[in-house]
């Protein structure tokens, strides 16, 4: 069968209820033939783009942003005492940052089936106020196996957090719009920086009037904040754009038809097991599990160790290290961003672009690396978070690349894999036998870089080809798509009628 008689044969299936199952198609399909009737111009889009915003990237923003935080209150107790106080030797403080990608890596998949399988903003609450109660239990022992366990549970918990995210953006926002609200909320992993350092530094220097270790203070403010944020999410975030309540029945029907440009709507909670098979055998999903392995060992090492190799490879106090790790987090805040809305504002490709900024950030690797001087060396540290521009091209080509509901998840649940091994290995980079400078770490974050790099500008390289064989086709002109195709839940191989964004 051609690829011609595959779409026509699903668009006769999701026009004719009698034929296919409801299930079958996206959540959206319900209000899909009523929002033809709405007219949605220039005014009014950018009018609702403006609420969308309001209502949803501020909290999401934050959400990201305390998620960063979680992870690193690990690296902050490190400088404040944890490994002394838990008798920590040898690499036992690296297992402590691995343990918790080990519960990443083996929770996500069931995180993923959970996000699609169950209302979607509820269902990650519970997981969020799971990882506050955990963060708040990790102060309240000080065995270092119990510690472990807590870090293990802790990655299990958080494995929710990019999926409900990139879901999230899917539902709300175009294809155009995506890779800017994504480098929003995945740059304020630079705000949680900025504030976990400033916060770290504040409990650090007031140790003495604590009738506690400051470390431990400190996971307990974080896991309070947490559990207050889940139950902001709880109540404010929506399950799909359907149930919202900040929104009217005409702009629900409006966000339906904003969204029919980007070939997929709400979201499927049918699992598709051909859409999963297909994402296995996309050379596309591979590239960006090769790519969050690669970029991810240098990630995780830093996360980990920042605070570490500012104290002992630079020569900083304790104290001194902790707040000397805020400007890195204002770079990432701040340089993200900017970057994003160049790229939109001159229509740059995105993968592409993304692939030639990690480049860019192979010196900074090289001048952390290799450098004698101590201003160089901080100076290579504080640019290198600009590499943090490799996850906003990820996520924003998941919520607008990959429709098909099930293949989405699959492919994002691949990536975030990816994802976990290499952060489970990157702090296994630094040996003790290494410190206080390890070189052998550092010289993996510039060959870790490159890499990625290649991996990236393969996916690019790939859709530019495929958008290119489409538009050669002339069954495949988007003005012959039938309507309401884009509700149909078809994945990108299914329907020839979409384009990737590059």
């Amino acid at each position: 069968m051609s690829e011609k008689e595959t779409a026509t044969q699903n668009l006769d299936e999701v026009s004719s209820l009698e034929n296919r199952e409801w299930a079958d198609v996206d959540q959206a399909m319900a209000l899909a033939k009523e929002s033809k009737e709405v007219t949605l111009d220039k005014k009014t889009n950018d009018a609702l783009l403006r609420k969308l915003d309001f209502f949803l990237m501020p909290l999401v923003s934050f959400l990201y942003s305390l998620f960063y935080i979680d992870k690193a209150c690990n690296g902050y107790a490190a400088v404040m005492g944890i490994k002394t106080d838990m008798n920590m030797v040898g690499n036992q403080y690296a297992w402590t940052s691995s343990a918790f990608y080990l519960g990443y890596l083996c929770f996500q998949p069931i995180a993923g089936y959970t996000l699609q399988r169950f209302p979607l903003s509820r269902t990650f609450s519970i997981y969020m106020f799971s990882w506050a109660v955990i963060i708040c239990l990790q102060a309240s022992n000080q065995s270092y196996a119990a510690f472990i366990f807590l870090r293990t549970l802790l990655g299990c918990s958080e494995a929710s957090a990019s999926v409900f995210t990139t879901i999230l953006t899917s539902q709300y926002y175009r294809k155009k719009e995506a890779f800017l609200r994504v480098s929003f909320w995945l740059s304020t992993a630079g705000f949680g920086v900025f504030f976990g350092s400033l916060m770290s530094y504040g409990i650090a220097i007031r140790a003495d009037q604590f009738s506690i270790e400051p470390w431990k203070i400190l996971f307990i403010v974080v896991g309070l904040i947490s559990l207050t944020t889940g139950i902001i999410v709880f109540v404010h975030i929506p399950n799909t754009p359907g149930e919202a309540w900040f929104l009217s029945k005409e702009e629900k029907l409006l966000v339906v038809e904003r969204l029919r440009e980007n070939f997929q709507g709400f979201g499927n909670k049918k699992f598709k097991r051909y859409q999963c098979i297909e994402a296995l055998l996309d050379v596309k999903t591979w590239l960006f599990f090769f790519y969050a392995v690669s970029f991810n060992i240098p990630n995780g090492g830093i996360s980990s160790f920042g605070s570490i190799l500012l104290n002992s490879d630079l020569g900083y106090s304790a104290t001194d290290a902790l707040l000397y790790g805020c400007p890195q987090g204002v770079v990432e805040f701040i340089g993200l961003p900017i970057i994003a809305y160049l790229i939109q504002r001159y229509n740059w490709p995105r993968l592409l672009t993304t692939s030639i900024v990690i480049v860019v950030c192979l010196p900074f690797a090289c001048m952390l690396a290799f450098c004698e001087a101590t201003h160089a060396k901080l100076a290579g540290y504080y640019l290198l978070n600009l590499m943090q521009i490799g996850p906003i091209g990820c996520f924003s080509y998941f919520a607008s690349n990959t429709p098909g509901h099930t293949k989405k998840i699959t492919v994002t649940g691949i990536y975030l894999i990816g994802y976990c091994v290499g952060n489970l290995i990157g702090p296994q980079t630094y040996r003790a036998s290494d410190a206080p400078h390890y070189v052998p770490a550092k010289i993996a974050i510039v060959v870790c870089l490159a890499v990625a790099s290649f991996c990236i500008l393969g996916v690019y390289l790939l859709c530019r080809a495929e958008n290119i064989r489409r538009d050669r086709m002339e069954e495949a002109r988007p003005e012959l798509a039938p309507e309401n195709i884009e509700f149909s839940d078809l994945t990108d191989k299914e329907n020839i009628f979409f384009r990737y964004t590059l």
